[in-house]
């Protein structure tokens, strides 16, 4: 798997005309675009498509605000930030990407080929776009939490980017597939990259789902009955593992192939009701 960490002055422009201000500076600029360009302003709000799927070949049908904007002292001090922000980012991933890709081929088992353009808009926009059909593999990131732990950052744009590659693969089950790729990304190959369990973090919504996913989970990951108990050491998630049979099969498949086993079982897995903890 190949990142790029890009800027893009069209994204960065129009994610500060249409997401939420800021900053005062922000606001009094929409406000004065609004005012000045009313019909302008409104033919824009749907361009982010546009530039997510063309990105360094976008060229607006009409750039009068595009280029006030980025005359403003405001964008000019915002895009700095923002590019100083996407080299935070690539110093991380140029860091740990070849241990991220080493684990995560053998934690998802499958390959991921194409090389994902990470269009970094500025982090106090706290934003994540992507479309599912886009052929550049265009994403715009921006996240306020992003400053705070480099790695961890990393760890939300690839759950983001394997969530994009397993797109519609049962969709009908969206909070199984979200609590796998959980799994996946942010606990199992975060832990291998600092070796101290990280199998208390993620999403807190998806937090009862992957405890009873868990022991299936182990399974998956090759666990045999006495690997059981270490692992639950390891994360400090217990749970009555005699009452598990070893399903052997699961060390044999790949990410897609667990999906599909757990959403083919989950009535017999999820009862969210009855949480086994002892």
């Amino acid at each position: 798997m190949s990142i790029e960490f890009l800027n893009n002055d069209y994204l960065l422009a129009w994610n500060l005309l249409f997401k939420p201000s800021f900053c005062e500076e922000v606001q009094s600029l929409k406000e004065k675009l609004w005012q000045n360009y009313p019909k302008q302003y409104m033919k824009m709000e749907k361009e982010n498509v546009e530039i997510l799927k063309y990105s360094d070949d976008f060229i607006p049908d009409d750039d009068t605000i595009y280029t006030y904007i980025f005359d403003t002292d405001i964008f000019k001090k915002l895009k700095k930030e923002t590019d100083k922000h996407r080299r935070f980012l690539m110093k991380y991933w140029d860091e740990h990407q070849k241990q991220i890709n080493k684990e995560l081929k053998n934690i998802i088992r499958f390959n991921i080929k194409d090389t994902y353009h990470i269009l970094v808009v500025h982090p106090s926009l706290d934003t994540v776009e992507f479309m599912g059909s886009n052929p550049k593999r265009n994403i715009a990131w921006g996240k306020t939490n992003d400053s705070d732990d480099g790695l961890k950052a990393l760890m939300r744009i690839i759950y983001t980017l394997v969530k994009y590659e397993i797109g519609t693969h049962q969709k009908e089950n969206k909070e199984i597939v979200a609590s796998i790729i959980d799994l996946a990304i942010t606990n199992e190959l975060h832990t291998k990259l600092v070796n101290v369990s990280q199998y208390n973090e993620g999403f807190k919504n998806l937090r009862l789902l992957k405890r009873q996913l868990y022991p299936y989970w182990l399974m998956y990951l090759g666990a045999d009955r006495e690997e059981l108990v270490s692992y639950m050491m390891r994360d400090q998630i217990p749970f009555d593992f005699e009452k598990y049979p070893i399903e052997k099969e699961l060390r044999k498949v790949d990410l897609y192939g667990f999906i599909d086993f757990c959403c083919k079982n989950q009535k017999y897995i999820i009862r969210l009701d009855k949480i086994d903890l002892i």
